[in-house]
């Protein structure tokens, strides 16, 4: 069901759901609205809605309530937010992404119908969508609430672009894309197992591939950072899951409900009751720690992928100065530096590390 906040001249955008092939209903509420006012004191009566369209010609408090509304639906609704604008300013648009909005309908109006279709569908319009039209740009920092604040803070250094170098797609015989497990362990705790699957699942999003991150571990470090980072929470009849900047993070007990390009599983520790489950990934990633009093855990965990006859394993060491690198290459010939950055979602640090590995692997 879905409540539309309209003006009377694109009050009839959305009719074509509310057939009965769609069965759609459609709630209007004609006329001009301060936004934020509407969600605060309306939007609670209509908990079985599923989704609030909001034309853009109606709203009163732009672009301040906007904002506002958008926080709150994010905060304590479990709705999705889709925005209809016959023209709307990129700087609106974007600043809209930014606040991870992406089911906005404008342009052509040629392309409205099919626009909304894809809104209402399963997965909605995507991060991944904005980025292959070219719709991303530079990311603004959007000031958080405090608990982000103490977690990280938003860095100015992703500049979203589609690398000139494309990962490949996995193609079966029956011209089915196939899915890609990525497999990410850590020597022991502490040595930046999540940081590194986080990163990586963020630089595949920002080439515009689709991807799943699943907590496979008992660390429960997600749902801390599913707190911090104010992830919407996407909930349908079979499942539920969390969702940010184009990546979509699992529970260890999730059911993944759609097709990814790529899975990355945060193993956690390595040990002999995971081994299995790193074993069968496309890519394997091991990650350790240099320190010498680390290097004992880091040799327990190499000489276990060798009994396992695991030979395939990328070894990145994190937290390692420039200085010490060549020292530790001495010790693990194959491994391979991370650089260092705040930001838990900062990938363009490690963006030639991350393509260097998959094309590797590909």
């Amino acid at each position: 069901m879905l409540i539309y906040v309209t003006s009377t001249q694109n009050n009839g955008i959305f009719d074509f759901l509310n057939t009965k092939a769609t069965g759609m209903p459609i709630k209007k509420f004609i006329g001009d609205y301060e936004l934020s006012a509407f969600v605060d004191n309306d939007l609670s009566k209509f908990p079985s809605y599923r989704y609030l369209a909001v034309d853009l010609e109606c709203i009163m408090d732009m672009p301040e309530g906007l904002f506002k509304a958008v926080e709150a639906i994010n905060d304590w609704f479990e709705l999705r937010l889709i925005i209809f604008a016959r023209e709307i300013k990129p700087e609106l648009k974007q600043e809209l992404i930014n606040r991870e909005v992406y089911n906005i309908i404008t342009g052509d109006p040629r392309e409205y119908e099919e626009l909304i279709k894809k809104a209402v569908s399963r997965n909605g319009i995507t991060y991944q969508d904005h980025l292959l039209k070219d719709e991303i740009h530079d990311v603004v920092a959007i000031e958080q609430p405090p608990i982000a604040e103490v977690i990280r803070k938003p860095s100015m250094e992703e500049t979203i672009t589609i690398d000139e170098l494309p990962l490949q797609e996995v193609i079966n015989e029956e011209g089915e894309r196939v899915e890609r497990f990525i497999c990410v362990a850590g020597s022991q705790r502490r040595t930046g197992t999540t940081t590194t699957a986080i990163q990586l699942a963020n630089y595949l999003a920002n080439q515009g591939k689709m991807v799943a991150y699943i907590e496979v571990n008992d660390h429960h470090h997600l749902k801390s950072i599913i707190e911090a980072y104010r992830m919407k929470k996407e909930e349908i009849e079979d499942g539920e899951w969390y969702q940010t900047k184009g990546v979509d993070y699992f529970y260890q007990d999730g059911t993944l409900m759609k097709t990814y390009d790529y899975i990355i599983g945060d193993i956690g520790v390595l040990s002999e009751d995971v081994i299995d489950v790193f074993e069968t990934g496309d890519i394997k990633i091991l990650c350790g720690a240099g320190k010498c009093f680390e290097r004992n855990a880091l040799n327990a965990v190499l000489e276990l992928n060798r009994d396992h006859s695991i030979e395939d394993a990328n070894l990145i060491l994190n937290f390692i100065a420039p200085e010490e690198q060549m020292i530790l290459n001495g010790f693990f010939p194959a491994a391979q530096f991370t650089g260092y950055t705040p930001n838990l979602m900062g990938w363009s640090v490690n963006k030639e590390l991350f393509k260097s590995l998959l094309k590797i692997n590909e």
